[in-house]
């Protein structure tokens, strides 16, 4: 396919303006107009009409969230990651510049990839802070970092009784103890903890 992923997003919200004017000519016009991209706008359509709440009244708040997952994963599918680390990849930094992009010591970033960083250490606004920066949503930010961890690597000569210890991982801290520990400049600890 030679179309590009915000041209794809154009063409799913084109098509769904079309359904919410119940104008079914300009939806297969869609289709037939780019049939470069008409595979992935079956998928699309098809995961649409399986979505679709039937009454929003009788929706359940599981199945609200299994549709509004759902929805995410078709039009962000180019950037979803299942963890900081791989987030930062996909925007193409390195983990000196999502630290110094996000004012952090390199040190407390890497706390973050490898999933020390207790979630709920995290005030609203510096968890919308950070997701903003890599341009997610909060909760998206929070599944990502819940499942971020350290890679564990075992050592040969090392005891049955350390092995054990070390599987177990990292210890969790808080991101005001994390920010505490950190050699960044006074002022940067300030503005993250105030």
């Amino acid at each position: 396919m030679n179309m590009n992923t915000s041209e794809l997003q154009q063409l799913k919200m084109a098509w769904l303006a079309a359904e919410e004017a119940g104008d079914k000519q300009a939806q297969v016009a869609l289709l037939r107009d780019h049939p470069d991209a008409q595979d992935e706008l079956i998928d699309f359509i098809a995961a649409y009409h399986i979505t679709a709440p039937v009454a929003e009244t009788s929706v359940l708040p599981l199945t609200q969230r299994a549709y509004a997952t759902a929805l995410e994963r078709v039009f962000s599918d180019a950037l979803v990651a299942a963890n900081l680390k791989e987030l930062r990849a996909k925007r193409g930094l390195s983990l000196v510049q999502a630290a110094r992009g996000l004012r952090l010591g390199v040190d407390v970033w890497k706390k973050f990839e490898d999933g020390v960083i207790e979630l709920v250490s995290l005030s609203e606004h510096q968890l919308e802070r950070l997701a903003q920066f890599f341009e997610v949503s909060s909760e998206q930010f929070g599944r990502m970092l819940n499942s971020s961890y350290a890679a564990m690597t075992v050592n040969r000569r090392q005891t049955a009784q350390a092995a054990r210890s070390s599987e177990q991982g990292p210890k969790k801290q808080s991101f005001a103890e994390a920010i505490e520990k950190s050699t960044m400049p006074k002022e940067e600890k300030k503005d993250w903890l105030s």
